[in-house]
């Protein structure tokens, strides 16, 4: 999908454009309009050609002839960038594409419109907390209001060789001791090695593996110096410095896909929409990859993210926008986003599904979708702040200095501490 494979943080222009819009106010939430009334849809997509929401524009406009969708397709850093510029002024589009990661900052702007409000509370006559896992409903919600409906999840497993483990003997590894004790027996040189990504998602992951937090309880300070975040960061930077059984891997790398192909990496941590990537990417590798858990030291956890529907507070079509919304999160509309996309859709129901929830050939015929579920019941979405793509930003350069050498793990998180607080002092 044009979701990027490698979550990009935010550009200081972007987080610019957020200020100003911090400086104009919340967006004034516009009138619903009624249901019969003839009105126009805006969406806005940034899926890209492997849409699963482009398909359902005819069936939707069939049971709904007085609604008639303008549809623009958007890539991810240009949808980001237009809903940063109706912020401030201009005609909104009605529903929107939103990567959870923009939620924190436009959130706290009041820039979505509360779901809760405009469904009722129920979701296609479920109650939100019944088509939702806890993990998913907490992701949507700021100031108890539902801010986005989640259309697509992303949390972190471990992709793993299977048939170099199994050529090997080796055991998936459940706990991070034994993640080191299997990858000193995996690598062979500059081959065969964990993967070592400098960011925030990545970092946090290893981190609520410890039992440690990114900010403070009421989001008043960050929190990733604490002695549990300091040994999880630790830990991660020793597979690559100490145990040498990983691989650095920043944007200066370029595609993972390169380091798959030639046998670099044969371990690393992502999300569900990677095994599209794999099979469109790597189809001569079926068969050799699997995905299990991520380890874990004191307990399970993962970065929670993916694609939420959200409605913009100033858009005058509220009411039409939430019907277009509820027809594209039916459970057979929300097999589309698996069947077209590759990703996981967020509907326990869809997940649940026969056609998704399916053996899967190209990871040795298993169920890898139930992996995804089972970690998104300890997933934790990023701290609702105004401020977060300024801490993101600390963050990663904290990982990068870390990962690269110039900086012990202690200093370089203690300056992205201060440099995250200074950023929520303004």
């Amino acid at each position: 999908m044009s979701k990027p494979s490698i979550r990009r943080t935010l550009s200081a222009t972007l987080a610019l454009a957020l200020g100003l819009a911090a400086c104009a106010g919340p967006a004034t939430t516009a009138a619903p309009t009624t249901g019969d009334e003839k009105v126009t849809l805006t969406v806005w997509d940034y899926y890209g050609e492997a849409t699963p929401l482009k398909p359902l524009i005819e069936g939707f406009q069939k049971e709904n002839p007085n609604i008639t969708i303008q549809y623009e397709a958007l890539d991810w850093d240009t949808t980001l960038e237009k809903l940063n510029v109706v912020l401030t002024g201009g005609t909104p589009p009605d529903v929107v594409t939103a990567d959870m990661t923009w939620l924190p900052k436009f959130a706290a702007l009041g820039a979505f419109a509360d779901l809760k409000t405009l469904s009722g509370g129920k979701l296609n006559g479920v109650a939100f907390d019944q088509a939702y896992t806890p993990g998913a409903l907490e992701a949507i919600t700021f100031n108890d209001k539902i801010v986005a409906a989640l259309y697509d999840f992303d949390v972190y497993a471990l992709y793993y060789r299977a048939d170099l483990f199994k050529a090997k003997g080796l055991a998936v590894p459940k706990t991070w001791d034994e993640l080191v004790a299997v990858a000193q027996k995996l690598a062979e040189g500059d081959k065969y090695l964990y993967q070592y990504q400098p960011d925030t998602f990545h970092g946090a992951q290893w981190i609520y593996e410890n039992g440690g937090s990114l900010m403070n309880a009421d989001n008043s300070a960050a929190t990733f110096n604490s002695p549990e975040a300091v040994a999880a960061i630790q830990f991660y930077a020793d597979l690559l410095l100490k145990d040498k059984v990983a691989i650095y891997w920043g944007t200066d790398e370029g595609d993972r896909m390169q380091g798959i192909k030639d046998g670099r990496i044969a371990m690393f941590s992502d999300g569900p929409y990677y095994m599209g990537i794999l099979k469109s990417g790597a189809p001569e590798m079926a068969g050799q990859w699997a995905v299990a858990p991520h380890p874990t030291n004191n307990v399970p956890g993962s970065y929670l993210g993916g694609t939420g529907l959200v409605v913009p507070a100033s858009s005058a079509h509220q009411a039409a926008a939430w019907k277009f919304i509820e027809y594209a999160m039916r459970a057979e509309n929300q097999v589309g986003v698996y069947k077209n996309a590759g990703a996981a859709p967020a509907l326990t129901a869809a997940l649940d599904s026969t056609e998704v929830n399916v053996a899967d050939p190209y990871f040795g015929d298993e169920k890898a979708f139930s992996v995804f579920l089972d970690t998104m019941k300890t997933a934790h979405h990023f701290p609702y702040v105004r401020q977060w793509a300024d801490i993101d930003t600390a963050f990663t350069t904290a990982m990068q200095e870390i990962g690269l050498g110039t900086k012990s793990v202690q200093q370089a998180l203690d300056d992205a501490v201060t440099a995250s607080n200074d950023a929520l002092k303004k």
